[in-house]
């Protein structure tokens, strides 16, 4: 199953550049005006790994931290919070 970034929740374990991290943050802002997608949200994200091969794979610095696009950007979810 894929869920849009405005649809993720707090929890959520989702795939991300090849590693389960859960997300432990969320936060939804007005998209700005002039965007590329005018009528979508802007979304703001932290997460943090799921499990160890998620430090194998995007290592210390990537595993952790914040990241976001636009609401209509999908993520594979591997567990629902």
């Amino acid at each position: 199953m894929y869920k849009r970034y405005d649809e993720l929740k707090v929890g959520d374990v989702v795939r991300f550049h090849g590693a389960n991290v859960r997300i432990v943050k969320y936060k939804e802002f007005p998209a700005p005006a002039n965007e590329w997608y005018p009528n979508e949200k802007t979304i703001s994200f932290e997460i943090e790994p799921a499990d160890a091969e998620a430090l194998e794979i995007l290592g210390g610095f990537y595993a952790y931290g914040g990241y976001g696009g636009v609401g209509c950007l999908e993520l594979k979810v591997v567990e629902e919070a």
